[in-house]
This record gives C-alpha cells, structure tokens and sequence, in this order.
C-alpha cells in the first residue's frame, strides 16, 4: 500500500477551516432564523468530516506502508506486526487516537445535523454550532501538539512495534467502541445546549437524540465489558477490574449516563427532572471529555495512560470553558426548566427511579474523587499517593447492592402512587425467592456477608423481572390464543423499551452474581519443573511438557499442564510466556479453562531454558456469568435501538394524572 502521509496535515488544515465556516454559518443560520445559512453549515460539516476521513486514511496507509519517515509510526508500527493489529495502531498512540476520535466526531455531526427532523431540525442550527466548536478544538490539536504527521530527521529501517499487552483482539474492539460511546454523548449534549440556548425546552432535544444516547451507552457498555475481559486474559493478575484510573474514567461516563436514561422516562411521563437531565447529560459528556484529558495529560500512572506532553494543557482550559459555559446556560434558563409536576408518593415508580438516580450520581462522584485525589495530594503535598480498590469496593459495592435492590423494586411498583398492601403482595414472591437463596448458600458454607445479601438481592430483582414478563406473556397468550415463546416474542415486540430494559437490567444481575462468585476465589503459586504437580482447589496440575518456538516476532516458551480432577482427566492448559523482539519485553500468555461453574486459569510469570516455571493458577467461580450478563445486556440493547418511532410516542404518554395504577405498567 502506498503512503499518503503528505496529505494527513493539508487534509486536517481544510478540516479546520471547514469546521469554523460550519461554525459561523450555523451561528449566523440560529441568530436569524434562516434555513439556507443553517444548510449551508450542514455542508461544510460534510466537508469537514471528509477532510478528516481523508487525513485518516493518510496515517492508515503510512501504517501499512511501513512509512517509518513518520514518528508516530516508527512509535506504534513494526514490519512484523500482523495487519489486523496495525489498524489498530491507528488508537494505539495518542497523536492516532486523537484522529480516530475527531473521525468520529465530525462523521457523527454529518450524520446528526443530515437526519434531524421535525422539531429537532429547530435544533440544528445551535447543535452544529457547538459540534462545530468542539470539533474545531480537537482538529486544532492535531494540528499543534498532537500532530500525527511528523517527520523524522532519519529514517530507521524498522519501528518499535506496538506495546505486546495491545496485540490482543481486544485492542482492535474495545477502544473503538469506548470512543464511539464518548463521541455518541457530544450528539445529545449539542442538542441539550442548542434547546437551552435557544429556549427550546419542549422534549423534542431528548426524544430526537434518544437513539444516539441508547447508540453511545450500548457502545460504551460493551466496551467497558471487553476491556474487563481483555484485562482478564492478558494482563495475567486473575482479575478483570482494577479500578485502573482509565477504567475509572470510561465507566463515569456510564454512571450518569445510566441515570439519564432512566431519569429522562420522568420527564417523558411526569414532565418532571428537566434541570435533572439536561445536568446529567452536559455532566456525562463533560466526564467523557474529562477522561480523555486524564488518559492524554500523563498525570496519572495506568497501563493505559499515554506519555505525558502537552495535550493535557490544552484539555484543561477546554474542559473548565465547556463545563462553565454549560452550567451557566442552565442557570440562565433555570425558570423555563421548572417540572410541571411533583411526585404524589414516595410509593412510586417516580421515587425509585429518582432514588436510582441519586444513587448513581453519587457512585460517578465518590469514584471522580477516589481518581483524582491522588492529583490534589500531590499539588498540595508534593507527594505521590494511590487509591486502590479496597477504598473503591468499600464504597461503591454498597451502592451498586441498593440499585439492585430498585432495579427489583421498580417492576413492581406503579406511576403516581401505590399501596403499601398492594406493593407487599407484588413483592412476597420476590423476597420469598431471595431469602431462600440466601438460606440455601448459607447452608452450604458460604459465610461472606457480602456475598449472601449480593446474591439474595439478585434473586429477589431476577424474580421482580422475570414476573413481568409472565404477567406480560400471559396476557398475549390469552388475548392471541398462541404459545409461551410467541406470546413472549409479541409482548417484547409491542414495548421494546420496557422490556428491552428488564432484559438489560436481568443482564446487570448475571453480571453481579459473577462478581459475587469471587467470594470463594482461591488462588495458588509454586515453582514447577517438568513432571512437578501442584493442587489447587479440587484440581490437580502436572506439568506435563516444556516448549520453546519462535516467529518473526517472538520468542515462545510454552508449559503443557494436564488437568484432573478426582482422578479424571478434565483438559490440558498452555499458558505462555513469550518475549517480543521489537520491544525487548517479556509477556504472559495465559491459559483458561471456564465454564458456568468455576474458571481455571494459569499464569506463568517467569521461566528457564531447561523450563522450570513460576506459575500462578486462580480458581475464579462464576466469572463465566459476567461474560454472559454481557450478552444477555447487549440483547437487550439491541431490543431497545430497535424500537420503532411510533412505539417511542406512546411509550412516552404522560401518565394521566387522575387515575392512580395500583398494578405495574
């Protein structure tokens, strides 16, 4: 493939100056409410995203090209790297990440301002103004101190390679889909902004842009789950979630944007929250943006973290203006944002989704301030401190048990107000089913407080979820004379938000109880040579052969451990332990057996030419649940983008305000 590096740094320079005549003709198109100055906006934001694509498709090409005239792929490219891997050098770096990032910015503007309808088309003149801004600044960028495009004095004949820990499948996923979830929150954001600045508070900012926050938080949520299972594959600690600080800053954004989601049903509903949620959106893209300066400033230590340069200097002033700015709007329209209604009873769906809410916010803070701590010590103290996951379990597992107990509560409850004996009786099977799980692992051993009201409370929200869609199914199966499966597929069918929710909630709680499941985690070390065997658990490991291989790119020493149990033979693991050329840096392979009951997994953390091993081996009950509440959640995204616009209007009636519902809708 041939180089087109000489039209990386032009392309951008027309990206600017495109995004800035967007900028102005939008400004102009708002101020005097003429459609063909907004038009022609719109066309320069097409332009601009095809500058961009252009430069992209610059530094692409100078990857494959091996064109190591460039820095940055001398940095993050080698000639033996495989060429799924250098794509994904492209996000490897920052200068590449940055470009990858306003790729998806200004192609998702493009799209947003070409398919705004309706109501929202008012909108449009203000979102792409303050799309056209925020894209200005991150072409900008590109084009100072995070230029992708510069040229070496000499070129060498081969480049450093990228960092072993990234040559993962992970890596061609995981942070495509976590930009694609910060950059999906600027859409609804912009439109947030435009509708206040434009006193345009009716609900046409939010229900037009719903399905791009839905888009950008099943994105965000899917990638921060294949980072955990990237982390639990490669990295070789036996865990999938070290409250790194870039995994603290990719799920902030989540938290409130979570709460949003189901803050903003309020609103639909009630015509209540509205300060609520136009705060909770500017808070979640503000945290979007926060963890990209966290990641690119160097101020923190995490694997994930780039070199530290001048990045970080220029997000800051960004940041402060974008969140100073956004407040003040709000309060400058505080009196057009005043709910229409109030909550008739704490015995309500409003109450629990507003306590959610709360709940939330508050785990996004405590988190904020367990990451950026360490920042504040240091300016004041001039000492280096850490927060590690003791602080970060201790306050956030509580948290996380109550929202399960009001993702159980809230199919169970009603609009505006309900009995406390009517609430009592829907609640009895659900508290049954709980306090006989809790009873059941009791007897059996299990003595970890935490664990028995983890796993109680996820049988008590399973059971809440799974009855309304019996009630649900039930009622098809009468009305459409039809079996459980089809009469299930048609309830779903006929509210996809709903019900895409509980599917999604019924996700979180497989994922809880494989975090539970750790409770019984064991783990075990020794120093093995061929024919050694150690137990762990109940199983027992003999290592049964020693290999050395080599490729282009590596060297690899690899342990064959046989596996029984009982005295039966249950497989034979291979973890590794390779050491990569380009880099002079050794790494882990590791090897797992999983299923739904425990994982097996093997570490080798160092070894010898005549093969003997340190090797690591964690038995991790119920881990394989996390990864199937992940499908489980991603089914249910897929229901809740696939909701047709008609059932979205209905789904967003207000609920009459004279009519009390004593059963769950």
């Amino acid at each position: 493939m041939r180089s087109l590096a000489g039209l990386g740094r032009p392309s951008l320079v027309a990206a600017l100056l495109l995004a800035l005549v967007a900028l102005g003709f939008y400004i102009a198109g708002a101020l005097r409410q003429r459609d063909d100055l907004t038009a022609a906006g719109r066309r320069a934001s097409y332009s601009a995203a095809g500058f961009v694509g252009l430069a992209t498709l610059a530094l692409v090409s100078a990857l494959y090209a091996h064109d190591f005239s460039l820095a940055y792929v001398t940095d993050y490219s080698s000639r033996s790297l495989s060429g799924g891997y250098m794509l994904s050098a492209l996000w490897g770096g920052m200068e590449g990440s940055l470009l990858f990032w306003t790729l998806l910015l200004t192609v998702f503007t493009a799209v947003a301002v070409a398919t705004a309808s309706g109501r929202a088309a008012r909108l449009v003149a203000g979102a792409g103004a303050t799309l056209s801004g925020i894209a200005a600044f991150f072409i900008l960028l590109l084009l100072a101190p995070a230029n992708p495009f510069v040229r070496l004095a000499q070129t060498p004949a081969d480049g450093h390679g990228l960092n072993p820990l990234l040559q993962s499948p992970g890596m061609l996923i995981h942070p495509p889909l976590l930009y694609t979830g910060f950059v999906g929150f600027s859409i609804p954001f912009a439109f947030a902004i435009s509708a206040l600045v434009g006193k345009r508070l009716n609900d046409a900012w939010f229900t037009s842009t719903r399905r791009w926050t839905l888009f950008a938080w099943s994105a965000l949520s899917i990638g921060i789950v294949l980072g955990g299972a990237w982390a639990y594959t490669e990295l070789g600690w036996g865990g999938y979630w070290a409250w790194d600080p870039v995994e603290n800053a990719s799920f902030l954004p989540w938290l409130t944007a979570t709460a949003y989601l189901h803050s903003v049903v309020i609103q639909e509903k009630r015509r209540m929250l509205k300060v609520w949620n136009v705060s909770l959106i500017v808070l979640t893209y503000v945290l979007a943006v926060f963890g990209t300066f966290l990641t690119r400033s160097g101020i923190l230590s995490s694997i994930h973290t780039f070199s530290e340069g001048p990045v970080g200097k220029w997000f800051l002033p960004f940041l402060g203006i974008m969140l100073v700015a956004s407040l003040a709007v709000i309060v400058w329209r505080l009196d057009s944002l005043k709910s229409e209604h109030t909550l008739d009873s704490l015995l309500s769906r409003e109450s629990t989704f507003l306590a959610q809410n709360i709940l939330l916010v508050a785990a996004a803070f405590t988190i904020l301030w367990g990451t950026i701590y360490p920042i504040i010590a240091e300016t004041f103290t001039g000492q280096r401190v850490s927060v590690g996951p003791p602080f970060f379990d201790s306050v956030f597992i509580p948290i996380a048990l109550a929202i399960v107990v009001l993702m159980g509560i809230g199919p169970l409850i009603s609009w505006r107000r309900m009995s406390k004996e009517r609430l009592l009786a829907m609640a009895r099977p659900p508290v049954i089913a709980g306090a006989v799980v809790a009873g059941v692992l009791a007897a059996t051993g299990l003595r970890s407080l935490g664990a028995l009201l983890a796993f109680a409370l996820c049988a008590f929200t399973a059971v809440a979820i799974l009855g309304e869609f019996a009630r649900g199914s039930s009622g098809a199966r009468r009305r459409d004379a039809t079996g459980w499966l089809p009469a299930l597929a048609t309830t779903i069918a006929r509210n996809r938000r709903r019900y895409g929710g509980y599917i999604v909630h019924l996700g979180v709680v497989l994922v809880v109880i494989g975090i539970a499941g750790s409770a019984w985690r064991t783990e075990r070390q020794a120093v093995v040579k061929p024919g050694d065997a150690m137990r762990v658990g109940a199983y027992t490991l003999t290592y049964a052969n020693f290999t050395e291989d080599a490729t282009p790119e590596k060297l690899i020493d690899k342990a064959d451990i046989r596996v029984t149990r009982g005295g039966s033979y249950v497989t034979t693991l291979s973890p590794q332990r390779n050491f990569h050329f380009a880099q002079q840096q050794p790494q882990s392979e590791v090897a797992i057996r999983s299923t739904p009951v425990d994982d097996l997994y093997l570490v080798i953390t160092s070894i010898d030419k005549k093969g003997t091993a340190a090797l690591r081996a964690f038995i991790n009950p119920l881990t394989w649940w996390i990864w199937a509440g992940a499908v489980v959640m991603a089914s249910g995204m897929g229901v809740l983008l696939t909701e047709r616009a008609g059932a979205r209007a209905a789904a967003a009636a207000p609920v009459p305000q004279r009519q009390p519902v004593t059963v769950a809708k």
